[in-house]
C-alpha cells in the first residue's frame, strides 16, 4: 500500500531547516523536503512513484523539473549534509585513527542500452562485462557511526576526456584505428602527451 504525502515527514521537519538557505525559494525547499520524506517513508523510491505520492503538488512533473531545470546546489547540500552528520555524531564515533573511508563500486545492469551512460563493465566478482551503470558510493565508517558521503557514476576516460577529439586536435595527421589493438597502441603513444 503507498501512503500519500501530505506533509514533510517529522523527521525531515526537524532537520531540513539547516538547510533552507540553500534554495531559491520556499516551493524548491518544499520540492526537498517531499523528496526527502519519500526516501524514507516509501517502498518504491523512483522519482515517478514519490511524485504521484506527493498530494499537494499541482503538477506531477514539478518534482522532476526541480531534479533537472532549478538551480540549486547538490554539492553544498551534500557538504552541509556531512557536516552536520560529522558534528552530531562527534561524541559517539570511534577513534579518528580507526575511522574508515570505503570506495564501493556496483554494477547495475540493464537489458537495454537506451539509459545514459550504460556501457559494458568489467565484473571482478565473475569476470563478465555486463552492460550496466557502474555507480561508486563512499561510506564513511567510525565505530558505529555509518553514512555515505558520496555516489558518483563511474564514466569510462575516453567518454569524459573526448579522447578522438584530442587526438584529432594534437595529432591531426594520425588516424584513429578501428581494431581495439591497433587502437590500445595508439593509447599508449600519445596518452602521456596528451
Amino acid at each position: 500500500m503507498q501512503l500519500p504525502i501530505v506533509t514533510p515527514a517529522p523527521i525531515v521537519t526537524a532537520h531540513a531547516d539547516l538547510f533552507r538557505d540553500l534554495f531559491e525559494n520556499r516551493c524548491q525547499f518544499r520540492h526537498f523536503q517531499h523528496y526527502l520524506t519519500g526516501l524514507i517513508v516509501l517502498d518504491n523510491k523512483s522519482l515517478a512513484n514519490i511524485t504521484r505520492c506527493v498530494l499537494d503538488s499541482a503538477d506531477n512533473t514539478n518534482l522532476s523539473r526541480f531534479f533537472s531545470e532549478a538551480l540549486w546546489f547538490q554539492d553544498r547540500v551534500n557538504d552541509r549534509r556531512i557536516t552536520y552528520l560529522l558534528e552530531q555524531t562527534k561524541t559517539v564515533g570511534g577513534p579518528k585513527a580507526d575511522a574508515v573511508l570505503l570506495l564501493d563500486d556496483t554494477l547495475c545492469e540493464h537489458v537495454g542500452n537506451l539509459f545514459a551512460s550504460v556501457d559494458r563493465h568489467y565484473n571482478h566478482g565473475d569476470g563478465t562485462y555486463p552492460r550496466a551503470h557502474h555507480p561508486v558510493t563512499s561510506p564513511y565508517v567510525s565505530g558505529p557511526i555509518r553514512f555515505p558521503l558520496d555516489l558518483r557514476l563511474y564514466r569510462r576516460y575516453a567518454e569524459l576526456t573526448h579522447w578522438e577529439a584530442f587526438v584529432h586536435t594534437h595529432f591531426p595527421n594520425r588516424p584513429i584505428p578501428l581494431t581495439k589493438k591497433d587502437r590500445a597502441r595508439l593509447h599508449k603513444e600519445v596518452d602521456p602527451l596528451l
